[in-house]
């Protein structure tokens, strides 16, 4: 089981007053926990739903930002403290991912330190493992010899993990069943896992094999995945538009064979895979013909089930993003609030319909969109950064500042989040932080337009605090880097005649 050691650290506190974005990332880490019980009233569709429901999975970015909202309610709860996990080389990948994340968190008075081998902490957390967590590991210890039942109870399990988004767990019980219960269900699950981990060749290969169900609704399942890893999840040098749409034709077609009297959602099925091809449409262009397949299949999922609903959704959020496309700015808006009154928990898309506002300069409208955003999703990097600038638009520069700030400590590592607390901070005359800022980031490791920006705004803090022979040493680096840059050359010259 993936968390392990996580869930021992989270049951030493206190999570009865937890919010409501912590306890939905407790779902991810602990589904099982009582306190998280409940939270499916207070999440979005896409948060809440079951399992055989699920058409959206988590990849990194949200994980981490699940693990940043439960880092810090844990924190509020046990105080400054220090982590130390004894046998680190046993740690699985998920629990490392949040113990790194919290350890990353700004602002936060928390070391984590991992030891090889035994420790001798002063307080030890053991996990306690729960019914089914006991029922899974004593199956799986004896998975050669199990009952057909068993082995599908064990891949009802390794769904589950998956719709919460454990996809290592998940991959764990799913390889070893494989080679006791070789159905094609079990590779395409399998390949879901590997592309929640962008292993997206270990994702292709299972998907492959999933292609070869008997069944055409299994076919143009597979087909569909592929189709999404040449569209998204591939490698930029991997991807293909034109293998995406070659799959999504070959699925849909495939549909077509499946007989009158099957009982199943083919409704479903194809509107899901038409969604798929109007990404084909909007990638080339064809922007109109996108459209024309997501309000088909909308009206198409009206009244349905809760797949449905939750499909419906999608539709809803690609058309609006295809009005933006378009510059239909007014018809995007409406859009986004008809998805609002279908799901207004969702905070993607609050944020998506305040950068509507912002495109129309409506600055008011936009700051109470991204209040809404950032109430419902506070680690949500993009909409901290679309805060500040908005703040910038309304003159309110010290709240544009607090915004970038946050910005920057949802994701450190993101270089133009820190450009943009950098440079703010500059022109607010803090010239000593934001070049340290400047300095913080590798350069060399950068496209050159984007090294040029931080070396331009080093060297003008090395002028601003008196450094003429550092500024001038930056300046010479962006003129290396672009060499025809008349205002790079212009600075230059300046700080060269101040020198003398």
């Amino acid at each position: 089981m993936s968390f392990s050691p996580v869930k021992a650290l989270i049951e030493e506190a206190d999570r009865s007053s937890w919010p409501r974005e912590a306890l939905i990332g407790l779902k991810l880490i602990s589904p099982d926990d009582p306190a998280c019980s409940g939270i499916d009233r207070e999440a979005s569709l896409t948060d809440a739903a079951q399992a055989q429901e699920r058409i959206r999975f988590f990849l990194k970015d949200r994980l981490t930002r699940n693990f940043r909202d439960v880092g810090r309610a844990w924190l509020s709860a046990v105080g400054p403290c220090v982590v130390e996990v004894v046998r680190a080389e046993w740690l699985d990948e998920g629990s490392r991912l949040f113990l790194e994340t919290l350890a990353g968190l700004p602002g936060q008075d928390v070391e984590v330190r991992f030891r090889v081998g035994a420790g001798d902490a002063a307080v030890t957390a053991q996990p306690v493992k729960n019914v089914r967590e006991e029922t899974v590991d004593r199956l799986f210890v004896q998975v050669a010899t199990l009952a057909k039942r068993d082995l599908e109870y064990l891949y009802e399990q390794a769904v589950e993990y998956l719709s919460v988004g454990d996809s290592w767990t998940a991959e764990r019980i799913l390889r070893g069943i494989q080679p006791y219960h070789d159905v094609p269900a079990v590779w395409g699950r399998l390949g879901l896992a590997y592309t929640m981990q962008d292993r997206t060749l270990e994702a292709e290969f299972c998907y492959l094999r999933w292609r070869r169900d008997p069944d055409p609704v299994g076919v143009a399942g597979a087909d569909y995945a592929l189709s999404m890893l040449y569209a998204r999840h591939h490698p930029p040098h991997l991807r293909s538009l034109d293998r995406t749409a070659e799959y999504l034709e070959h699925g849909y077609a495939t549909l077509g064979r499946v007989g009158e009297d099957d009982e199943r959602d083919l409704t479903f099925h194809r509107v899901f895979n038409r969604n798929g091809y109007a990404l084909v449409e909007f990638r080339r262009g064809r922007v109109d013909a996108a459209i024309e397949h997501l309000t088909s299949g909308i009206a198409q999922l009206r009244n349905g089930t809760a797949l449905h609903r939750m499909h419906q959704t999608v539709l809803i959020y690609n058309l609006a993003q295809c009005y933006r496309r378009i510059g239909r700015i007014d018809s995007a808006i409406d859009t986004y609030r008809e998805l609002l009154g279908l799901d207004g928990k969702m905070p993607e898309y609050h944020m998506e319909l305040a950068h509507c506002h912002v495109s129309k300069e409506q600055f008011s409208e936009a700051l109470a969109a991204l209040w809404e955003a950032r109430d419902l999703g506070p680690s949500i990097q993009e909409v901290h950064s679309l805060l500040g600038f908005t703040y910038l638009q309304l003159g309110r520069t010290a709240e544009a500042l607090d915004a970038y700030r946050t910005a920057h400590a949802c994701d450190p590592s993101d270089v133009e989040a820190l450009y943009d607390y950098a440079y703010l901070l500059a022109e607010v005359g803090e010239s000593a932080e934001a070049l340290r800022l400047a300095r913080s980031v590798d350069t060399g490791r950068l496209p050159g337009e984007q090294a040029g920006r931080f070396l331009t705004l080093a060297a003008e803090q090395h002028a601003q605090l008196g450094d003429l022979p550092a500024a001038h040493a930056a300046l010479e680096e962006v003129l290396a880097l672009t060499p025809d840059d008349p205002a790079a050359r212009a600075n230059l010259d300046q700080v060269a005649a101040a020198m003398t």
